[in-house]
């Protein structure tokens, strides 16, 4: 077939009216009314009451919905004008709260609903230094400054710990601060929070009823006597299934997030260009 029997072909003249008429649509067409559309439904009203009534403590009035509509399509022209612009490309924030949604759908995904007591004990288990209650002890304390006493720092802990044994006033001894010279029942680690984990730590195998020390503390050096000291314990299930269940929650979350994580990174194929930074062969 030639060239000018080609051009009489019919097929050939449909097609070529059939490309005219699609380009002369794309020009004068109407921009599609898809992405330009803001639809405010009955959900995002609702959304928008909620959040105004959880801050006030109140339902918004009709004015007070409107303004809170009016603010909602302006967030989102702004975003959608942002976007097209490319503002949103590379902005540290908008990441950070985009990846934040995503973990949360994935951690709803991830639910499975609500642990077996099976579960709990398990978790309880293998996660036992995470539940397990301190020591509480009562004790006394005398303080001491190494600084002020210098060289007469350990004549003076002597003859004060002999002196306290014999039933002394603790109150006649040491320095005054405000660190309370009596605690009553406390757990240990409260005990670490206030004088430091070393002063702790000096205490768990410390004799019961009598004055000892020196013991030291990021305040100075003390003498200590225990009164009473009730052992840390593992608690049971129905002792601590509240804080139990809260934690296996966290966890449950934390691996859906992770596990939705990495599914989602075997799609793509991470690049990172650091320079290089290879030390020359030795």
């Amino acid at each position: 077939m030639n060239k000018r029997s080609l051009w009489r072909e019919p097929l050939l003249h449909f097609l070529l009216i059939g490309l005219l008429l699609f380009l002369l649509y794309d020009l004068v067409a109407p921009p599609s009314q898809e992405g330009s559309r803001i639809t405010v439904d009955q959900a995002a009203i609702a959304t928008l009451a909620q959040q105004f009534t959880a801050t006030w403590s109140r339902a918004p009035t009709t004015s007070e919905m409107d303004e809170l509509i009016k603010a909602y399509v302006r967030d989102e022209v702004m975003f959608r004008e942002g976007v097209a612009l490319g503002l949103a490309k590379d902005d540290a924030v908008i990441k950070r709260r985009v990846r934040q949604k995503l973990e949360v759908l994935a951690e709803e995904e991830g639910g499975t609903g609500a642990p077996t007591d099976a579960q709990l004990g398990a978790y309880l288990s293998e996660n036992a230094d995470k539940f397990r209650r301190p020591a509480v002890l009562s004790l006394q304390q005398v303080l001491f400054d190494p600084d002020e006493l210098g060289n007469e720092l350990e004549s003076t802990l002597a003859a004060a710990l002999v002196a306290l044994n014999q039933g002394d006033n603790p109150q006649t001894h040491g320095k005054g601060s405000l660190l309370p010279s009596r605690l009553e029942a406390r757990p240990l680690d409260l005990v670490a929070r206030e004088f430091g984990p070393d002063f702790a730590n000096a205490l768990s195998d410390a004799p019961l009823g009598q004055w000892f020390g020196p013991v030291p503390s990021a305040f100075g050096v003390h003498l200590v006597r225990i009164g009473e000291r009730k052992p840390g314990y593992l608690p049971s299930l129905e002792e601590s299934r509240k804080q139990v269940a809260s934690e296996w929650e966290s966890d449950r979350r934390k691996a859906a997030v992770e596990a939705n994580y990495q599914r989602l990174l075997q799609d793509y194929e991470v690049v990172i260009d650091a320079g290089n930074t290879e030390s020359a062969p030795q």
